[in-house]
């Protein structure tokens, strides 16, 4: 008993000095490097231009410029150790590094082994380089394909579960490289700068990367995880602040041949923005992190924000549920303008289905011939023709035999818009003719005609409403053809923050009220026109 006493009393004690030592902001590896001289900085040999070895063995890059002037402000002498995507982190937890500067993606799961110097120094993105021949320009045309790839690599899992990708991984670039050329995969998913500089070699012509970017993602210097709000993590935040205020990032950026530079020319605004008094705006608060508005989204908490983000953050750390839509701007606006597509797609339909659903009616009531038994068969087609067969059968269809002949690409929106509304519209014009059969068994020689449409919708009105309530909950498979609505951005919440359950739920409950929304509209409009309407 007195030994279990006295071990809880030193746990205690020591829990007091860590507690000391944390406060005081020491580091215990900034410690290390000022004694020994030399700051170890961890990079890559095999991504070019970040960091490659040249025509004499030394390693030259981007991020190679980076750790010089790092260990410079330092004062001390800079050491690369040669690491590799897959070992990066091992070395830095075991020490044989201090600092890695290895195109490493600022994520979550890698914040928690690790701690990322914020602001980030670039970003990266992920792209595919085609074989010849073989490149394709939409990410969902290379579903089930079999792609080279590079063991340890974030985007992998994200990528993979996005697009349904077969991913033959291997330890290097060099052996994903040799992979595509000998044809064991269609194409390389990599980091969007290296594969262009890659195709920009000799050796390369005719491998094409026509994908838009992918997972864009600020790259970051990582330290111990134990270095968390040190001296050391302070120092390097306070370095690349400066470099991205001074533009020494953007010129180094494109000194090295970059092509992105979109991002960095953003954080060089950021960082350099000033207020009234000529301080910078971005600036460190007591708890020595930088203030929330020039972080990401993910990496504050809610006691730094306010409003609707602070509410999202606070359910994220309290519960657990990670609504990212709430408490991070890019995600909310993913899934804002989701929603606002998915508003305007049903609205198109239902115009569609109305305009068109009438206009036939009209025709063909009363009337009988040819040209109307065609009609009859042409909505009949159009209702009997489920709406998702019928956008593979004309965007995918007729719109690849129009693009491969004349080069004219089908919009997307106006092809599911006009599906949704054409299979509603044969619903409409049936009870319409329905209808008007029925006012005939009262009075023989009535006839459906405009000017009598509210005279016939009295009797139409239930199954009329039907069939655009149905339409509003059908809108979701527009992403079949690449509609940008609401499923579709849930679909890259999902990838990029595997919250598969919550963003289900949610969609499935926003999708409830958007019915719910326009099932209230056609109500109001029901009892606000039928009987108002000038009646025979």
């Amino acid at each position: 008993m007195w030994n279990s006493a006295f071990l809880k009393v030193l746990g205690l004690i020591g829990l007091l000095f860590l507690s000391l030592a944390a406060q005081a902001g020491g580091s215990a590896t900034l410690d290390a490097i000022r004694k020994s001289g030399v700051l170890r900085v961890g990079v890559k040999t095999d991504f070019s231009p970040y960091n490659s070895l040249n025509a004499q063995g030394e390693v030259v890059g981007f991020e190679s410029d980076i750790a010089a002037l790092v260990a410079a402000r330092l004062g001390v002498a800079l050491k690369k150790v040669g690491i590799t995507t897959e070992n990066r982190f091992q070395k830095l937890e075991l020490g044989d590094v201090d600092i890695l500067i290895a195109t490493v993606g600022d994520t979550p799961a890698r914040r928690k082994i690790a701690t990322a110097i914020e602001p980030g120094y670039n970003e990266t993105s992920v792209n595919v380089l085609f074989r010849p021949r073989q490149a394709v320009d939409a990410w969902p045309k290379i579903r089930h394909e079999t792609i080279c790839a590079v063991q340890g690599s974030y985007f992998n899992k994200p990528m993979s579960e996005r697009y349904l990708l077969e991913l033959q991984t291997y330890k290097t670039v060099r052996d994903a490289h040799l992979a595509l050329r000998d044809g064991q995969c269609s194409g390389f998913l990599y980091a969007t700068a290296a594969l262009f500089n890659t195709s920009q070699l000799p050796e390369w012509q005719g491998y094409t990367m026509p994908l838009p970017n992918a997972l864009v993602t600020p790259m970051a210097i990582f330290i111990s995880r134990n270095e968390r709000g040190g001296e050391l993590d302070l120092a390097l935040g306070n370095i690349v602040a400066e470099l991205h205020r001074t533009g020494w990032l953007l010129e180094a950026n494109n000194k090295w041949g970059i092509a992105s530079t979109s991002w960095l020319k953003a954080q060089q605004a950021l960082w350099s923005d000033r207020g009234q008094d000529g301080l910078y705006k971005c600036v460190r608060n007591s708890s020595g992190n930088w203030i929330a508005a020039c972080r990401s989204a993910e990496n504050v908490s809610s006691a730094e924000v306010a409003g609707l983000q602070a509410v999202g953050l606070w359910v994220k750390e309290q519960l657990g549920v990670d609504l990212n839509f709430l408490y991070d701007p890019y995600d909310r606006t993913q899934f804002l303008q989701g929603i606002g597509y998915t508003m305007l797609l049903i609205a198109a339909g239902v115009v569609i289905s109305l305009a068109l659903g009438i206009a036939v009616a009209v025709a063909v009531d009363g009337r009988d011939g040819w040209g109307t038994r065609m009609l009859h068969a042409v909505m009949a087609y159009g209702r009997l023709t489920p709406p998702l067969l019928m956008m593979y059968l004309i965007f995918f269809g007729f719109g690849g035999w129009t693009m491969h002949e004349f080069d004219v690409k089908l919009p997307a929106f106006a092809v599911a818009a006009f599906c949704s509304g054409y299979y509603t519209a044969g619903m409409v014009m049936r009870a319409l003719v329905e209808a008007a059969n029925h006012v005939r068994t009262t009075e023989p020689g009535y006839r459906l005609r405009l000017k009598r449409l509210a005279r016939t919708a009295q009797y139409a009105s239930w199954p009329v409403k039907q069939a655009l309530i149905n339409l509003t909950k059908q809108t979701m498979i527009a992403s079949a053809i690449a509609i940008p609505e609401l499923l579709s951005a849930s679909s890259l919440l999902i990838a990029e923050k595997g919250n598969i359950f919550l963003t289900m739920t949610v969609l499935l409950i926003t999708f409830y009220l958007i019915t719910s929304l326009w099932t209230r509209l056609f109500n109001y409009l029901e009892k606000a026109w039928l009987p108002a309407a000038e009646r025979p």
